[in-house]
Protein backbone atom coordinates (compact mmCIF):
# COMPACT_ATOMS: atom_id res chain seq x y z
CA UNK A 1 0.00 0.00 0.00
CA UNK A 2 2.90 2.46 0.34
CA UNK A 3 3.49 1.77 -3.31
CA UNK A 4 -0.22 2.13 -4.22
CA UNK A 5 0.08 5.55 -2.12
CA UNK A 6 3.10 6.85 -3.78
CA UNK A 7 0.80 6.89 -7.24
CA UNK A 8 -2.12 8.87 -6.13
CA UNK A 9 -0.72 12.59 -5.54
CA UNK A 10 1.11 12.68 -9.09
CA UNK A 11 -1.25 10.36 -11.13
CA UNK A 12 -3.68 13.30 -12.07
CA UNK A 13 -0.87 15.53 -13.13
CA UNK A 14 1.11 13.13 -15.41
CA UNK A 15 -2.10 12.24 -17.07
CA UNK A 16 -2.25 15.70 -17.83
CA UNK A 17 1.45 16.21 -18.94
CA UNK A 18 0.10 13.20 -21.45
CA UNK A 19 -2.50 15.02 -22.54
CA UNK A 20 -5.30 13.67 -20.16
CA UNK A 21 -8.06 15.90 -18.13
CA UNK A 22 -10.71 14.59 -15.73
CA UNK A 23 -12.84 12.67 -17.77
CA UNK A 24 -9.49 10.73 -19.02
CA UNK A 25 -8.44 10.28 -15.33
CA UNK A 26 -12.06 8.97 -14.12
CA UNK A 27 -11.60 6.13 -17.94
CA UNK A 28 -8.09 5.26 -16.24
CA UNK A 29 -9.02 4.58 -12.90
CA UNK A 30 -12.72 2.74 -14.22
CA UNK A 31 -10.03 0.81 -16.30
CA UNK A 32 -8.35 -0.84 -13.28
CA UNK A 33 -11.78 -1.37 -11.58
CA UNK A 34 -13.30 -3.41 -14.76
CA UNK A 35 -10.04 -5.68 -14.38
CA UNK A 36 -10.89 -6.34 -11.04
CA UNK A 37 -14.41 -6.92 -12.27
CA UNK A 38 -13.89 -9.85 -14.68
CA UNK A 39 -10.85 -11.09 -12.89
CA UNK A 40 -11.28 -10.89 -8.91
CA UNK A 41 -14.47 -13.66 -8.44
CA UNK A 42 -11.73 -15.84 -10.61
CA UNK A 43 -8.59 -15.29 -8.11
CA UNK A 44 -10.83 -15.83 -5.27
CA UNK A 45 -12.19 -18.91 -5.98
CA UNK A 46 -8.83 -19.94 -7.33
CA UNK A 47 -7.90 -19.25 -3.35
CA UNK A 48 -10.23 -21.34 -1.72
CA UNK A 49 -9.11 -24.14 -3.95
CA UNK A 50 -5.08 -24.11 -4.83
CA UNK A 51 -4.45 -21.52 -0.96
CA UNK A 52 -4.18 -18.45 -0.16
CA UNK A 53 -0.19 -18.06 -0.52
CA UNK A 54 0.60 -18.93 -4.37
CA UNK A 55 -2.61 -16.39 -5.62
CA UNK A 56 -1.01 -13.63 -3.22
CA UNK A 57 2.05 -13.98 -5.04
CA UNK A 58 0.61 -13.79 -8.15
CA UNK A 59 -0.71 -10.69 -7.40
CA UNK A 60 2.25 -8.81 -5.92
CA UNK A 61 4.49 -10.44 -9.48
CA UNK A 62 1.52 -8.34 -11.44
CA UNK A 63 1.87 -5.13 -9.55
CA UNK A 64 5.69 -4.81 -9.50
CA UNK A 65 6.12 -5.55 -12.84
CA UNK A 66 2.95 -3.60 -14.81
CA UNK A 67 4.29 -0.27 -12.67
CA UNK A 68 8.00 -0.27 -13.40
CA UNK A 69 6.08 -0.42 -17.43
CA UNK A 70 4.39 2.70 -16.29
CA UNK A 71 7.12 4.38 -15.41
CA UNK A 72 9.03 3.49 -18.64
CA UNK A 73 5.93 4.58 -20.73
CA UNK A 74 5.54 8.58 -21.99
CA UNK A 75 1.99 7.85 -24.35
CA UNK A 76 -1.90 7.93 -23.07
CA UNK A 77 -2.70 5.25 -25.16
CA UNK A 78 0.10 2.70 -23.28
CA UNK A 79 -0.87 3.76 -19.98
CA UNK A 80 -4.18 2.10 -20.29
CA UNK A 81 -2.46 -1.31 -21.99
CA UNK A 82 -0.83 -1.23 -19.48
CA UNK A 83 -3.79 -0.21 -16.54
CA UNK A 84 -5.50 -3.18 -17.95
CA UNK A 85 -2.21 -5.58 -17.35
CA UNK A 86 -1.98 -4.35 -13.99
CA UNK A 87 -5.67 -4.32 -13.05
CA UNK A 88 -6.10 -8.12 -14.37
CA UNK A 89 -3.32 -9.29 -12.21
CA UNK A 90 -2.74 -7.25 -9.37
CA UNK A 91 -6.71 -7.71 -8.86
CA UNK A 92 -5.26 -11.48 -7.14
CA UNK A 93 -4.01 -10.00 -3.89
CA UNK A 94 -6.85 -8.04 -2.15
CA UNK A 95 -9.72 -10.65 -1.75
CA UNK A 96 -7.41 -13.58 -1.22
CA UNK A 97 -5.65 -11.60 1.88
CA UNK A 98 -9.15 -10.73 3.13
CA UNK A 99 -9.65 -14.26 3.22
CA UNK A 100 -6.49 -14.72 4.54
CA UNK A 101 -7.22 -12.81 7.62
CA UNK A 102 -10.71 -14.45 7.49
CA UNK A 103 -8.90 -17.95 7.73
CA UNK A 104 -6.91 -17.00 11.06
CA UNK A 105 -9.80 -15.16 13.18
CA UNK A 106 -13.01 -16.42 14.68
CA UNK A 107 -16.22 -14.99 13.95
CA UNK A 108 -16.23 -12.61 16.91
CA UNK A 109 -13.11 -11.29 15.91
CA UNK A 110 -13.27 -11.06 12.02
CA UNK A 111 -13.98 -7.18 12.47
CA UNK A 112 -10.75 -6.41 14.11
CA UNK A 113 -8.47 -9.11 12.15
CA UNK A 114 -10.03 -7.36 9.16
CA UNK A 115 -9.26 -4.01 10.69
CA UNK A 116 -6.14 -4.57 11.38
CA UNK A 117 -5.16 -5.44 7.89
CA UNK A 118 -6.80 -2.29 6.90
CA UNK A 119 -5.08 -0.43 9.55
CA UNK A 120 -2.36 -1.79 8.10
CA UNK A 121 -2.80 -0.75 4.13
CA UNK A 122 -4.08 2.62 6.02
CA UNK A 123 -0.35 2.89 7.20
CA UNK A 124 1.15 2.54 4.25
CA UNK A 125 -1.19 5.27 2.64
CA UNK A 126 0.13 7.64 5.29
CA UNK A 127 3.51 7.08 4.02
CA UNK A 128 3.05 6.86 0.49
CA UNK A 129 1.33 9.80 -0.52
CA UNK A 130 3.95 11.81 1.33
CA UNK A 131 6.72 9.83 -0.25
CA UNK A 132 4.65 10.48 -3.95
CA UNK A 133 4.02 13.61 -3.82
CA UNK A 134 8.27 14.28 -3.03
CA UNK A 135 9.59 12.14 -5.29
CA UNK A 136 7.03 13.85 -7.80
CA UNK A 137 8.27 17.19 -7.51
CA UNK A 138 11.36 15.46 -9.35
CA UNK A 139 10.13 13.21 -12.12
CA UNK A 140 6.67 12.00 -12.52
CA UNK A 141 8.00 8.50 -13.61
CA UNK A 142 10.22 8.19 -10.72
CA UNK A 143 7.24 7.17 -7.91
CA UNK A 144 6.17 4.36 -10.72
CA UNK A 145 10.02 2.93 -10.14
CA UNK A 146 9.55 3.21 -6.57
CA UNK A 147 6.10 1.58 -6.35
CA UNK A 148 6.54 -1.43 -8.45
CA UNK A 149 9.74 -1.99 -6.90
CA UNK A 150 8.57 -2.37 -3.65
CA UNK A 151 5.79 -5.00 -4.66
CA UNK A 152 9.06 -7.20 -5.88
CA UNK A 153 11.28 -6.89 -2.84
CA UNK A 154 8.23 -8.16 -0.72
CA UNK A 155 7.67 -10.79 -3.23
CA UNK A 156 10.64 -13.40 -1.98
CA UNK A 157 9.89 -12.57 1.72
CA UNK A 158 5.89 -13.48 1.03
CA UNK A 159 7.68 -17.25 -0.83
CA UNK A 160 9.30 -17.62 2.85
CA UNK A 161 7.32 -16.39 5.89
CA UNK A 162 3.93 -16.39 5.02
CA UNK A 163 2.13 -19.96 5.75
CA UNK A 164 -0.30 -21.23 4.35
CA UNK A 165 -3.39 -20.96 6.17
CA UNK A 166 -6.22 -23.11 3.96
CA UNK A 167 -6.05 -26.51 4.98
CA UNK A 168 -6.99 -29.42 3.05
CA UNK A 169 -9.92 -29.80 4.99
CA UNK A 170 -11.25 -26.57 4.25
CA UNK A 171 -10.44 -26.25 0.46
CA UNK A 172 -13.08 -25.62 -1.27
CA UNK A 173 -14.22 -28.67 -3.66
CA UNK A 174 -13.86 -28.68 -7.79
CA UNK A 175 -17.61 -29.22 -8.76
CA UNK A 176 -18.63 -26.75 -5.77
CA UNK A 177 -19.97 -23.24 -7.51
CA UNK A 178 -20.59 -21.08 -4.76
CA UNK A 179 -21.69 -18.44 -6.56
CA UNK A 180 -24.39 -19.03 -7.70
CA UNK A 181 -26.47 -19.41 -4.37
CA UNK A 182 -24.49 -16.01 -3.95
CA UNK A 183 -26.46 -13.99 -6.73
CA UNK A 184 -30.28 -15.19 -5.85
CA UNK A 185 -31.71 -12.12 -5.73
CA UNK A 186 -33.31 -12.86 -1.97
CA UNK A 187 -29.95 -14.07 -0.61
CA UNK A 188 -28.11 -11.08 1.77
CA UNK A 189 -25.19 -11.50 0.63
CA UNK A 190 -26.67 -10.34 -3.04
CA UNK A 191 -28.12 -7.40 -1.20
CA UNK A 192 -24.84 -6.53 0.45
CA UNK A 193 -22.64 -6.89 -3.08
CA UNK A 194 -25.34 -4.15 -4.62
CA UNK A 195 -24.64 -2.52 -1.39
CA UNK A 196 -20.90 -2.31 -1.98
CA UNK A 197 -21.69 -1.17 -5.83
CA UNK A 198 -23.56 1.98 -4.83
CA UNK A 199 -21.25 2.17 -2.28
CA UNK A 200 -17.88 2.56 -4.46
CA UNK A 201 -19.84 4.35 -6.90
CA UNK A 202 -20.15 7.36 -4.24
CA UNK A 203 -16.93 7.25 -2.94
CA UNK A 204 -14.79 6.65 -6.38
CA UNK A 205 -16.85 9.55 -7.39
CA UNK A 206 -15.00 11.63 -5.26
CA UNK A 207 -11.69 10.22 -6.06
CA UNK A 208 -11.39 10.76 -9.49
CA UNK A 209 -12.11 14.70 -9.00
CA UNK A 210 -10.87 15.49 -5.69
CA UNK A 211 -7.58 16.38 -6.55
CA UNK A 212 -8.91 18.64 -9.52
CA UNK A 213 -11.43 19.86 -6.31
CA UNK A 214 -8.42 20.67 -4.60
CA UNK A 215 -6.57 22.33 -6.93
CA UNK A 216 -8.94 25.03 -7.66
CA UNK A 217 -10.57 25.71 -4.78
CA UNK A 218 -7.51 25.87 -2.61
CA UNK A 219 -4.58 25.59 -5.25
CA UNK A 220 -3.17 22.67 -3.90
CA UNK A 221 -0.22 20.72 -6.04
CA UNK A 222 1.16 17.44 -5.25
CA UNK A 223 2.81 18.22 -2.03
CA UNK A 224 -0.41 19.46 -0.75
CA UNK A 225 -2.01 16.72 -1.84
CA UNK A 226 0.24 14.31 -0.54
CA UNK A 227 0.28 15.75 3.05
CA UNK A 228 -3.36 15.68 3.10
CA UNK A 229 -3.67 12.28 1.92
CA UNK A 230 -1.01 11.32 4.48
CA UNK A 231 -3.16 13.07 7.58
CA UNK A 232 -6.07 10.91 6.07
CA UNK A 233 -3.84 7.83 6.49
CA UNK A 234 -3.15 8.31 9.99
CA UNK A 235 -6.93 8.98 10.84
CA UNK A 236 -7.56 5.69 9.35
CA UNK A 237 -4.88 3.50 11.28
CA UNK A 238 -6.21 4.67 14.59
CA UNK A 239 -9.73 3.55 13.81
CA UNK A 240 -9.03 0.83 11.79
CA UNK A 241 -6.12 -0.59 13.68
CA UNK A 242 -6.96 0.54 17.45
CA UNK A 243 -10.76 1.23 17.63
CA UNK A 244 -12.14 -1.20 15.30
CA UNK A 245 -12.34 -4.23 17.18
CA UNK A 246 -14.10 -2.60 20.34
CA UNK A 247 -16.38 -0.26 18.73
CA UNK A 248 -17.60 -3.65 16.59
CA UNK A 249 -18.20 -5.88 19.44
CA UNK A 250 -19.87 -2.73 21.53
CA UNK A 251 -22.00 -1.39 18.51
CA UNK A 252 -21.92 -4.49 15.94
CA UNK A 253 -20.80 -4.46 12.19
CA UNK A 254 -24.11 -3.24 11.17
CA UNK A 255 -24.42 -0.56 13.42
CA UNK A 256 -20.94 0.51 12.30
CA UNK A 257 -21.92 0.47 8.76
CA UNK A 258 -24.97 2.37 9.19
CA UNK A 259 -23.01 4.95 11.20
CA UNK A 260 -20.21 5.58 8.61
CA UNK A 261 -22.28 6.13 6.25
CA UNK A 262 -24.40 9.12 7.89
CA UNK A 263 -21.09 10.30 8.69
CA UNK A 264 -19.80 10.27 4.92
CA UNK A 265 -22.65 11.40 3.62
CA UNK A 266 -21.82 14.56 6.16
CA UNK A 267 -19.02 15.16 4.80
CA UNK A 268 -19.06 15.01 1.46
CA UNK A 269 -21.77 17.95 1.95
CA UNK A 270 -19.41 19.93 4.05
CA UNK A 271 -16.59 19.28 1.75
CA UNK A 272 -18.51 21.90 -0.59
CA UNK A 273 -17.66 24.80 1.24
CA UNK A 274 -14.35 24.21 2.34
CA UNK A 275 -12.04 26.95 0.27
CA UNK A 276 -8.58 26.27 2.17
CA UNK A 277 -5.99 23.35 3.47
CA UNK A 278 -7.42 23.65 7.01
CA UNK A 279 -10.97 23.16 6.19
CA UNK A 280 -10.27 20.33 3.44
CA UNK A 281 -8.98 18.50 5.96
CA UNK A 282 -11.25 18.78 8.22
CA UNK A 283 -14.14 18.27 6.11
CA UNK A 284 -12.23 15.12 3.93
CA UNK A 285 -11.74 13.73 7.34
CA UNK A 286 -14.91 13.48 8.23
CA UNK A 287 -15.70 11.92 5.31
CA UNK A 288 -12.53 9.18 6.12
CA UNK A 289 -13.74 8.59 8.93
CA UNK A 290 -17.13 7.21 7.50
CA UNK A 291 -15.09 5.26 5.23
CA UNK A 292 -13.00 3.71 7.83
CA UNK A 293 -16.03 1.87 9.52
CA UNK A 294 -18.16 1.36 6.49
CA UNK A 295 -14.73 -1.02 4.90
CA UNK A 296 -14.02 -3.46 8.09
CA UNK A 297 -17.70 -3.85 9.27
CA UNK A 298 -18.90 -4.70 5.17
CA UNK A 299 -16.09 -7.32 4.71
CA UNK A 300 -16.56 -8.94 8.18
CA UNK A 301 -20.56 -9.43 7.22
CA UNK A 302 -19.94 -10.92 4.05
CA UNK A 303 -17.22 -13.60 5.48
CA UNK A 304 -19.96 -14.38 8.17
CA UNK A 305 -22.08 -15.73 5.62
CA UNK A 306 -19.63 -17.54 3.88
CA UNK A 307 -18.22 -21.00 4.60
CA UNK A 308 -16.13 -22.60 2.22
CA UNK A 309 -15.78 -20.30 -0.22
CA UNK A 310 -14.80 -16.96 1.73
CA UNK A 311 -12.30 -16.34 -1.12
CA UNK A 312 -15.25 -16.41 -3.38
CA UNK A 313 -17.53 -14.84 -2.08
CA UNK A 314 -14.80 -11.63 -1.26
CA UNK A 315 -14.31 -11.78 -5.02
CA UNK A 316 -17.34 -11.36 -5.87
CA UNK A 317 -17.79 -8.43 -3.29
CA UNK A 318 -14.60 -6.95 -4.88
CA UNK A 319 -16.14 -7.52 -8.19
CA UNK A 320 -19.54 -5.34 -7.60
CA UNK A 321 -17.34 -2.88 -5.89
CA UNK A 322 -15.15 -2.91 -8.85
CA UNK A 323 -18.65 -2.43 -10.91
CA UNK A 324 -19.02 1.03 -8.94
CA UNK A 325 -15.24 1.86 -9.53
CA UNK A 326 -16.05 1.90 -13.04
CA UNK A 327 -19.10 3.79 -13.14
CA UNK A 328 -17.87 6.52 -10.68
CA UNK A 329 -14.76 7.73 -12.03
CA UNK A 330 -16.46 8.24 -15.11
CA UNK A 331 -19.43 9.78 -13.66
CA UNK A 332 -18.04 11.98 -11.80
CA UNK A 333 -15.11 13.07 -14.12
CA UNK A 334 -18.23 14.02 -16.81
CA UNK A 335 -20.39 15.75 -13.87
CA UNK A 336 -17.30 17.44 -12.71
CA UNK A 337 -16.62 18.98 -15.56
CA UNK A 338 -20.59 20.19 -15.73
CA UNK A 339 -20.51 21.52 -12.15
CA UNK A 340 -17.50 20.92 -9.13
CA UNK A 341 -20.21 20.49 -6.78
CA UNK A 342 -22.67 17.72 -8.26
CA UNK A 343 -20.06 14.91 -7.80
CA UNK A 344 -20.17 15.41 -3.89
CA UNK A 345 -24.14 16.29 -3.52
CA UNK A 346 -24.70 13.25 -5.54
CA UNK A 347 -22.55 10.86 -3.41
CA UNK A 348 -23.82 11.80 0.03
CA UNK A 349 -27.67 11.66 -1.47
CA UNK A 350 -26.21 7.88 -2.77
CA UNK A 351 -25.17 7.11 0.76
CA UNK A 352 -28.42 8.79 2.86
CA UNK A 353 -30.36 6.19 0.62
CA UNK A 354 -28.18 3.11 1.19
CA UNK A 355 -28.51 4.05 4.62
CA UNK A 356 -32.19 3.79 4.86
CA UNK A 357 -32.45 0.86 2.74
CA UNK A 358 -29.74 -1.28 5.10
CA UNK A 359 -32.30 -0.01 8.16
CA UNK A 360 -35.33 -1.16 6.10
CA UNK A 361 -34.56 -4.24 4.71
CA UNK A 362 -35.11 -7.33 7.02
CA UNK A 363 -33.31 -9.77 5.52
CA UNK A 364 -29.93 -7.67 5.62
CA UNK A 365 -30.91 -7.16 9.51
CA UNK A 366 -31.36 -10.64 9.68
CA UNK A 367 -27.24 -11.03 9.11
CA UNK A 368 -25.55 -12.98 12.00
CA UNK A 369 -25.52 -11.28 15.46
CA UNK A 370 -22.16 -10.74 16.70
CA UNK A 371 -21.43 -7.80 19.12
CA UNK A 372 -23.89 -6.05 21.68
CA UNK A 373 -25.17 -3.73 19.31
CA UNK A 374 -26.75 -6.25 17.00
CA UNK A 375 -28.50 -8.02 19.62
Amino acid sequence: MVGFGIIIPIMPFFLTSLGGNASILGLFMATYSLMHLLFAPFWGRLSDRIGRRPVILIGLSGYGITFILFGFTDQLGMMFVIRILSGAISSATLPTALAYVADITEEDERSQGIGLMTAAMGLGMVVGPALGGWLGQQEFSLPFFVAGGLALIIWPFTLLYLPETLTSAKRMPENITPHTTAMELNNPLFLLFVLMLTLNFSTTMFEATFVYFAAHRAAFGPREIGFLFTILGVIGVLIQGGLIGRLAKHFGDMNLMKGGLLISAAGLILILFASDMVSLLLTTAIYHIGTSLIGPSSASLITLYSNQNQGASLGIMQSFGSLGRIAGPVAGGILYEFNIFIPYLMGAVIMIIIFFTIRTNVQIMALPKVGKGTE
